[in-house]
Order: C-alpha cells, then sequence, then structure tokens
C-alpha cells in the first residue's frame, strides 16, 4: 500500500511489476471521502486498457474502488501493470491509499 494526495485533474501513475505464476490480483483504491471522485484506469504491460473504474463500479458509492483482475484461464500477464489515479472531481487535495495484492 502507498499513500499520497491528489488534487484535482492529476494523474498519477503506480506501475506494479507482476511476475510469473500469479493467478489474480487484488485492487484497491481508497479515499473514503464521497464528496471526492477519483477514478482509477488499469492497463496491461503489453498496453492494453482494461478500463475506467468509478467510485460505483464495485455497486456502491463509498470513496473506495476495489475489485480483482482474474483472468479466464492461466495466469495474470507478466511484467509492469499501469494503473492511473484521475482527480475526476476534488476539492483542494484528496489522500488515498492504494495498493495490489498478488494472489
Amino acid at each position: 500500500m502507498s499513500t499520497q494526495s491528489i488534487s484535482q485533474g492529476q494523474t498519477i501513475t503506480h506501475n506494479v511489476n507482476i511476475g510469473s505464476g500469479v493467478n489474480y490480483l487484488e485492487v484497491d483504491l481508497n479515499w473514503g471521502d464521497t464528496s471526492d471522485s477519483l477514478t482509477l484506469s488499469v492497463y496491461t504491460p503489453s498496453g492494453s486498457k482494461l478500463g475506467t473504474y468509478h467510485d460505483s463500479s464495485d455497486g456502491s458509492v463509498n470513496g473506495r474502488i476495489h475489485f480483482s483482475i482474474d483472468p479466464s484461464q492461466g495466469y495474470v500477464q507478466q511484467g509492469t501493470w499501469k494503473f492511473k489515479v484521475y482527480g475526476e472531481s476534488v476539492s483542494g487535495t484528496q489522500s488515498y491509499t492504494f495498493g495490489v495484492a498478488l494472489h
């Protein structure tokens, strides 16, 4: 987990290196303040964009984006994954924690 602060319109990129034999990734972006809105864009090592996730993407609006990347077969793609946190609607600055657990 890392803790950072972000402001309106700012993008912060987190790079996570994934080795061999990883079954799935558990992604967690938590800022805990529903009055501010952050998004999370996920890119595979080959450069494909998996999507942009919003607070409501996991079914609840709670200042947190929490989900798993679970390939239907085999292992998670090896290499450097990019996770881009974007301050979509932020008043002042918003601190957050970000982490990726390898399973």
